[in-house]
């Protein structure tokens, strides 16, 4: 099999028509019939050799400009304490600054670009799922659980997206008719659509192998990560010690020993790399814009989703020089790769002291070593994510012994002390900051705060209003596709 980023320049268009069969977009184009010579799932074009493309467009399906770009980081990142919309005043990014600032709407581009993005990558997973099992295909059953394993993988990735966006959801599987518009358009539970995940991860985390045949492909390894994960959100904390117990003895996992090397191009998919979404500027892949709109205003990007004043503050705090100058880029400050710009008088790796912000986020910077913005890749899991729900479990389980093992393995690679207390709410609390010091900038900030149940406490100042902002509006244009069959998440 071909490196994983070749075979993403490859892929055809085949997948689109199938795949919006199943898809909720924006309009009812997923009851369009694929136009005639467009490859389908029983046209004969997914058979031999080709069956593998079905799998990559899974993996390519992460570079969607929705699915992780900017409708993406404006959810995720700028409606959290951790980020401020950024960019210049007058500039809105179409509705950042309502995330910004929790006026959010139901008719914004963010909430329906994210749930569409998401649906469209839960329909390829089930366009995967049936072509594998086509019997003309003459699989191994080996082969076939294996392939099953990774499409499963993705669409609890994607559902997973959804629930904790959205809430309850509707589930749609390789068995739903797309002529059914009650199930496609009715909503599932939270829980259901939690309980739809652990069963795909599940089977993802038994059936995917201990090591990936080739760099980015999911193993074992990031089934059960993601599933841990799954499962903290819940607060299953048995479950959650359980996974990620066996994530650290596989020993396949470790963390990088420069905490501020982790997200620098070169040292891209490191041993505490369990799942990054990858790019590659020479095949012209990448994540659409995602590196750019993070990027300083006027020189490098678009200058959106810049740290906050309160981040900065919570390393200032904990005195955390180490993590703060890996997360954030100062006005003023040199890059660490200035003698790269020796040669181009037009570039500077000094960020200039008029920039419109007065923070940037380091971890989404690409430099000139990068061929392009497209070379960035995205770590969506990583090892130090393992250790910290590995020490949450601990501590909600009452072994504060095991949690502050794996709690001072974090802060041991960034030169802080360790932490000694044994009061399971004093550690609590130090566990919940250590989770937004090491994962600054880095998309979970925001659900971190509300699985925690502090939305009001930390989010208060900034505008949120309990029993409404816990879930974003679900996208007005699906209600009004569904005749009503979708409600709408209440205060919206």
């Amino acid at each position: 099999m071909k490196n994983l980023r070749l075979q993403y320049k490859t892929m055809t268009k085949a997948l689109v028509a199938v795949s919006a069969l199943l898809a909720m977009s924006c309009s009812d184009d997923y009851l369009d019939v694929a136009p005639e010579g467009q490859a389908t799932t029983g046209s004969g074009y997914f058979q031999g050799e080709n069956v593998d493309q079905a799998i990559v467009a899974s993996y390519a399906h992460l570079q969607d400009y929705s699915q992780h770009s900017f409708s993406y980081s404006g959810i995720f990142s700028i409606a959290s304490d951790d980020a401020d919309k950024g960019s210049a005043p007058g500039d809105t990014g179409t509705d950042k600054d309502k995330l910004d600032n929790f006026t959010h709407e139901a008719t914004d581009v963010s909430v329906a670009g994210l749930w569409g993005a998401n649906y469209r990558g839960i329909a390829t997973a089930n366009t995967g799922i049936d072509i594998i099992n086509e019997p003309a295909n003459n699989l191994a059953e080996t082969t076939i659980a294996e392939y099953q394993a990774e499409f499963k993988f993705f669409r609890a990735y994607h559902y997973f997206t959804l629930v904790r966006v959205f809430g309850g959801v509707p589930i749609i599987t390789e068995e739903t008719d797309p002529s059914d518009q009650e199930a496609l358009l009715v909503r599932d539970s939270r829980e259901d659509v939690y309980g739809f995940i652990v069963e795909d991860l599940t089977e993802a985390s038994e059936n995917l192998p201990e090591t990936a045949a080739q760099v980015g492909r999911v193993t074992q390894g990031t089934a059960k990560t993601l599933l841990a994960k799954v499962q903290m959100y819940q607060g299953n904390w048995q479950e959650v010690l359980d996974l990620t117990n066996e994530v650290i003895a596989s020993g396949q996992y470790a963390l990088h020993p420069n905490y501020e090397e982790l997200w620098r191009i070169q040292n891209e998919n490191t041993v505490e790399s369990i799942f990054e979404v990858q790019g590659s500027a020479s095949e012209n892949l990448g994540i659409n814009n995602m590196a750019e709109h993070h990027g300083v205003r006027g020189q490098w990007g678009w200058g959106f989703d810049v740290p906050s004043q309160s981040l900065v503050d919570a390393y200032e705090a904990a005195n955390d020089q180490i993590r703060m100058d890996a997360t954030i880029i100062f006005r003023g400050e040199e890059m660490y790769d200035n003698n790269l710009y020796a040669d181009d008088p037009n570039l500077s790796a000094v960020v200039s002291e008029d920039a419109p912000n007065p923070y940037y986020s380091e971890k989404m910077y690409f430099g000139p070593e990068a061929a392009s913005a497209l070379d960035k890749n995205l770590i969506i899991l990583r090892y130090a994510e393992v250790l910290l729900m590995n020490a949450e479990a601990n501590n909600e389980l009452g072994n504060s012994a095991a949690a502050l093992e794996s709690l001072n393995q974090i802060r041991s690679r960034v030169e802080l002390p360790a932490i000694t207390t044994s009061s399971q709410s004093e550690l609590r609390d130090i566990i919940w900051t250590e989770r937004r010091l090491e994962f600054g900038m880095e998309f979970d900030r925001y659900f971190d705060v509300i699985r925690q149940g502090r939305g009001q406490e930390v989010f208060g100042p900034l505008g949120f209003q309990a029993n409404k902002n816990e879930v974003f509006p679900i996208p007005q244009d699906q209600i009004s596709l569904s005749g009503g069959l979708l409600e709408q998440n209440p205060g919206y």
